[in-house]
């Protein structure tokens, strides 16, 4: 069954070439029917064969394209028997159903393919749907508002199918600015719904110019929507289309989709040009509330933007600045704190320069997993005996600092001397529990000192302490 929608493309193919070889007006209604009655038995065979997740809204669109096709048979029904066009009649009420149906369906897809919000992919959404309702409204809705020769129902039920076109148009931007999967069944899917809307537009735009002929190259994309339809629901992908997505950031936004906004985004200066070009009424109101409508929408997208780039960017500089076994600030961090301490101190500054003891022989006989163990450990309890606002940063290999803000001599002694009594206890490996020991040495350095000559001087007294036996803690 994976080649099911390639036959049933073909055969949809087949019908349409036969729908314009044969105008008749009696054969193309028969074939617009069993198109649109087959697109709906399509859509049920699809979802039983590849069983997507969740399965009501291709229920919906397979009862909104049997709407469309008995829309089409109920209105040639009435051609036939009353010699004419009944405007409004049953045929539009099956016409406008569809329309709603299918808007249900894809919002249920919508809804199925995002786990929780997706604030920039609904603020896209708007932004599309912004632009085009302002289209709509001044070359679509306008003219039905003001045409006089309609009665009150008959201007509403005019009105109902530009309308409903709008909600259409709405939920599939909404469906293709949120993230999930893409498969082929996407793009037929959308390509579907794409045909009907440019097909209603084009008709629409004729109706009211007064020249749609049926039977013309419009009505191609009425068999295109039902022939797409049915084909993505025999697509062995379509399952995909109702998988969960990730969660959406705060903005990413495709090229493709940047340039849609930014083209959606000038509507108002192209309807105000063209209404000015041809000499047409310009309708103010609709301008400069779309205008501003467009420009909220516009900002809050690239304050989104904004804030994922920010994000980002403090992503990248804390990775960048820790070290990535311990979670501690690595050198690069450390010299960053340190020389903006003795910078910015208003007092005395203490630095406790720490190298562990006997951590070698922990590496060498237990491996290098039990020696990052012991390193993230060794983290920890100098991380537990500290005080708030201190810094501790590893150096990397088994070099470790801590960086004490505003500190006199007893205190950073205290705080040195905690931190080997801390280490002095043992450290559990997968084989058994180790003992080691770090020298520690110790300066005070004033505010506006040399960074690098006092870490220097740490440095230095660190040996000294361990050239005098080690596991002890030295003053510079």
């Amino acid at each position: 069954m994976t080649k099911a929608w390639k036959v049933y493309l073909a055969v949809s193919a087949v019908i349409a070439a036969v729908y314009y070889l044969v105008p008749v007006e009696a054969v193309q209604t028969v074939l617009v029917s069993v198109l649109g009655l087959s697109s709906s038995a399509a859509i049920l065979v699809g979802v039983r064969i590849n069983k997507p997740a969740v399965r009501w809204p291709w229920y919906l669109m397979a009862a909104a394209r049997a709407c469309f096709a008995l829309g089409e048979l109920v209105y040639w029904i009435q051609v036939f028997v009353t010699g004419g066009d009944m405007f409004p009649g049953p045929a539009d009420g099956f016409y406008l159903s569809f329309a709603a149906l299918l808007a249900i369906a894809v919002v249920g897809l919508v809804r199925a393919r995002r786990p929780g919000k997706d604030r920039p992919g609904l603020l896209d959404a708007l932004v599309l749907s912004t632009g085009a309702a302002m289209l709509a409204w001044v070359f679509l809705i306008v003219p039905y508002v003001r045409d006089d020769t309609l009665n009150a129902f008959e201007r509403a039920v005019s009105l109902a199918y530009p309308a409903s076109d709008l909600l259409v148009l709405a939920v599939l931007a909404r469906l293709v600015t949120g993230r999930g999967d893409r498969p082929p069944a996407f793009f037929l899917f959308i390509g579907s719904i794409l045909s009907l809307l440019v097909a209603d537009t084009a008709y629409t735009v004729l109706g009211l110019m007064g020249t749609y002929e049926p039977g013309s190259i419009v009505d191609l994309g009425w068999l295109a929507m039902q022939a797409l339809g049915g084909a993505a629901a025999l697509h062995p992908s379509v399952a995909a289309l109702s998988r969960k997505s990730p969660p959406a950031g705060q903005g990413e936004a495709p090229r493709l989709r940047v340039i849609g906004l930014a083209v959606a985004s000038l509507t108002a200066p192209a309807v105000l040009a063209i209404q000015w070009l041809t000499d047409r009424t310009i309708d103010v109101p609709i301008i400069v509330v779309g205008s501003v409508v467009l420009f909220l929408l516009v900002i809050a997208r690239l304050d989104g933007l904004v804030r994922l780039l920010s994000g980002a960017l403090r992503q990248v500089e804390e990775q960048a600045t820790t070290d990535q076994l311990t979670g501690l600030a690595n050198r690069r961090r450390f010299h960053d704190r340190w020389g903006s301490a003795l910078h910015d101190s208003v007092g005395p500054t203490a630095l406790l320069y720490i190298d562990l003891d006997g951590f070698k022989p922990v590496n060498d006989t237990f491996g290098h997993e039990a020696g990052d163990a012991v390193l993230v450990a060794v983290a920890e309890r100098i991380n537990g005996v500290i005080r708030a606002g201190d810094v501790v940063a590893r150096l990397g290999g088994d070099e470790f600092a801590v960086i004490l803000p505003w500190t006199d001599d007893a205190t950073a002694d205290k705080v040195a001397t905690r931190i080997l009594d801390a280490l002095a206890e043992p450290f559990d490996t997968p084989a058994r529990p180790v003992y080691i020991g770090a020298s520690i040495g110790v300066i005070t350095a004033a505010t506006g000192a040399d960074p690098d000559g006092e870490l220097r001087r740490a440095d230095s007294a660190m040996y000294a302490a361990k050239a005098g036996g080690r596991n002890r803690v030295n003053r510079a």
